[in-house]
């Protein structure tokens, strides 16, 4: 109840200026994934902060963690067991930087860039894979005298092992029901 009236609170001075050159963020949660016979709990932290340098020039910074709070679940039939060590469970770390300029009234210039390193363990396999990427991205906008917004971005992504795309809940391809075909599990049958 009282979480509530905190929200509330937080919402009552919408109307008025903002004059601080910086804003602080922190975001923080928990999430429950179940599927394949498995089941994971992760938490996450992810505090950033803008910062105002000019009134055209605005550079922002911060980092995101997510790891595994208890051990997973796993459902296993009658298969022999093995001995071999398997690195289970989800530790990432994400760290970004950007900047925003505005030309002028119309022209608006951005870039950043993102660093996300650490292991992940998807659903439908019993052990962790190695994550490592790098983004750099950034864009043009440009709003004309009609009022419309004419907007260009680009990212280049340099994904270390190949296992970012594929994300905690499946392939974004042919999803997670044909996972033996990724790059990180050995050459394409094609």
């Amino acid at each position: 109840m009282l979480a509530v009236a905190y929200g509330a609170a937080a919402q009552w001075r919408v109307g008025e200026a903002d004059t601080s050159r910086s804003d602080v963020h922190l975001s923080m949660g928990t999430t429950v994934l179940a599927g394949y016979g498995n089941s994971q709990a992760l938490g996450w932290v992810a505090p950033s902060v803008e910062y105002r340098l000019t009134d055209r020039l605005t550079v922002d910074a911060g980092f995101a963690a997510v790891g595994t709070l208890l051990d997973g679940y796993t459902l296993h039939g009658r298969e022999p067991r093995s001995l071999a060590p398997v690195r289970r469970g989800t530790q990432m770390l994400a760290f970004h930087a950007g900047a925003r300029y505005e030309v002028n009234e119309r022209l608006t210039l951005w870039g950043s860039v993102t660093r996300l390193t650490g292991y992940a363990q998807p659903l439908w396999l019993d052990g962790s894979l190695p994550i490592e990427a790098t983004d750099i991205s950034g864009g043009v906008a440009y709003r004309m005298e009609s009022g419309s917004l004419i907007e260009a971005h680009f990212h280049f992504i340099h994904d270390h092992y190949g296992t970012a795309r594929a994300g905690l809940l499946g392939h974004p391809y042919y999803g997670p029901l044909v996972p033996e075909w990724d790059l990180y599990y050995g050459p394409w049958p094609f």
